[in-house]
């Protein structure tokens, strides 16, 4: 297929950093063949220095979110990417209110979740605190139909892991503790898999459930492996 024929898949990343490199790694892994001119063509545009999402919806700033969004989606655009995907979950709170030729053509990482879920499986959601007090999930338009198939964490558990769960991974985490706490996690919830309702948990969920030899007992619905493994079938 040639170039111009083939959508592009832009990406807006930084947010954080570990984990968008981590996706962009991710969508090489899944659509390289025999021929790496058939690999996806994708754009990166990553910047850290967007301001930590859960402090400003929490502290109802969101107006500076919404502008440096807007403009990263149009800079991935206007450089020609037909689809995007922006990894941060708690950000898809501002998409209700991006421009419409914006808005349109980005791949809902709320979407591919509740998309996958295959019930009775249920799954412990494992999302930062602006995701889960934002009611992200909850008001989905598909909430009503899956909500016996997501469990939502006390309020100890969810602080747990947004903050020896989550930000380790932002940083130099130890992914051996990381999934010791995980499992804990879910025995406490009696489930055996788990959704990956942020972008950091990108990474802990390909170490541990998504690896070539796998041997965990649990499984996860992570949005970012599904949509590498779509996006190289063309779907």
């Amino acid at each position: 297929m040639k170039r111009e024929e083939r959508e592009i898949l832009g990406i807006v990343g930084g947010l954080g950093p570990m984990a968008s490199a981590e996706f962009l790694k991710t969508v090489y892994e899944c659509g390289i063949g025999e021929n790496e001119q058939d690999a996806p063509i994708v754009l990166m545009y990553s910047d850290p220095t967007f301001p930590d999402r859960t402090d400003s919806f929490l502290a109802g700033e969101s107006e500076l979110l919404l502008a440096r969004l807007t403009g990263a989606l149009q800079h991935l655009s206007d450089a020609g990417a037909s689809r995007f995907v922006i990894c941060c979950m708690t950000i898809h709170y501002l998409l209700p209110r991006l421009p419409v030729h914006l808005r349109a053509r980005v791949v809902s990482l709320l979407d591919v979740i509740f998309d996958n879920l295959k019930p009775p499986r249920r799954h412990l959601l494992i999302c930062s605190n602006g995701t889960r007090r934002l009611e992200l999930f909850q008001k989905h338009r598909q909430w009503e139909r899956h909500k016996s198939e997501i469990v939502l964490p006390d309020d100890d558990d969810q602080n747990k892991i947004h903050h020896e769960l989550i930000y380790p991974i932002k940083k130099r985490p130890d992914f051996r503790r990381l999934k010791l706490l995980l499992e804990t996690l879910l025995q406490r919830y009696e489930v055996d898999s788990f959704i990956a309702g942020c972008s950091e948990i990108h990474l802990l969920a390909k170490h541990f459930v998504y690896n070539g030899n796998r041997t965990d007992a649990y499984g996860c619905l992570d949005p970012l492996t599904i949509i590498a493994r779509k996006w190289d079938r063309g779907d």
